[in-house]
């Protein structure tokens, strides 16, 4: 198996709401994960054509950022 190359970038979540897609930007932000909005702009412009914003990570950080988006869900208290 060959090793990811360390400039290489995966897409680890798809939005089509900018709103969630900086909200979970935010969160790898705050656990220190760099990640870029893939094709945000022209989700802007061309929506619902488009097949929306890619949230991307360096291949080395994948496994750490979905782990912070899984644990940052916000659970809906019990009635």
């Amino acid at each position: 198996m060959q090793d990811n190359d360390p400039g290489e970038l995966v897409t680890i979540r798809t939005f089509g709401d900018m709103s969630e897609a900086l909200l979970a930007q935010g969160c790898l932000d705050s656990a220190g994960i760099e990640s870029f909005l893939a094709d945000a702009n022209v989700t802007r412009m061309e929506w619902p054509i488009t097949r929306g914003m890619r949230l991307q990570v360096g291949a080395e950080n994948a496994e750490a950022a979905l782990e912070v988006l899984r644990e940052s869900v916000l659970e809906v208290p019990e009635e």
